[in-house]
């Protein structure tokens, strides 16, 4: 299910508060993605969902760094993160309409459904998917 409502407000921040956002318009549902990268940034897989770059607004960027990309299949993306209490909040490819939210930074509730997996074919071997959504080696958008 996707938040439809175009006048609705999710509003999200970081663990430590300093980052914080507001969304306004429609949310895409969940795609987790078990790439390499975002192995890195998260810990483990990332769980994103995406927005127009024009509808997300950072209210509080006190902590907000931005680190880019500058090499393989991920160049020119850059990664939002709060560099006090580490929380990874965004990707976003500059030649893109949209940008990526993790969705664990979101407020509760979203009515957010989970979709499928992405860059399945870099899965660490320490985890399995479980479940029945759909699995691509490489990129999918819902």
């Amino acid at each position: 299910m996707t938040n439809n409502d175009d006048h609705k407000k999710t509003k999200g921040r970081c663990l430590c508060g300093q980052v914080k956002f507001e969304i306004h318009g429609e949310l895409r549902d969940v795609v987790n993605c078990h790439c390499s990268k975002c192995r890195k940034f998260h810990g483990n897989y990332g769980a994103y969902t995406s927005v127009k770059v024009e509808n997300l607004k950072i209210t509080e960027q006190k902590s907000l760094k931005w680190y880019e990309s500058s090499t393989d299949e991920t160049a020119n993306v850059r990664r939002g993160f709060c560099s006090e209490c580490g929380s990874s909040l965004f990707w976003h490819p500059k030649d893109r309409p949209t940008i990526a939210i993790a969705a664990g930074s979101l407020d509760s509730p979203t009515n957010l459904k989970t979709r499928g997996h992405i860059w399945c074919s870099q899965l660490p071997g320490f985890y399995q998917i479980e479940d029945d959504l759909p699995q691509f080696d490489e990129r999918w958008s819902v």
